[in-house]
């Protein structure tokens, strides 16, 4: 399927936090479903990515 009028909008700092967490829930998942608990290599209190690497990412670049 060809996805038709797509728009992309910037970031705005009010969807920032739940663009943190819906990232950080992204690759958790991924990484559970894929490798299961033998796949353990969290950053920080059980999250795959941390805040701070997804915050600098942000700050670093522009996100849509």
């Amino acid at each position: 399927m060809i996805a038709e009028n797509i728009t992309l909008t910037r970031l705005t700092e009010d969807d920032r936090e739940q663009f943190i967490k819906d990232n950080q829930y992204a690759f958790k998942y991924g990484a559970m479903a894929e490798f299961g608990e033998r796949d353990n290599h969290f950053e920080e209190d059980g999250e795959i990515i941390s805040r701070v690497t997804i915050e600098q990412s942000l700050d670093g670049g522009t996100a849509y």
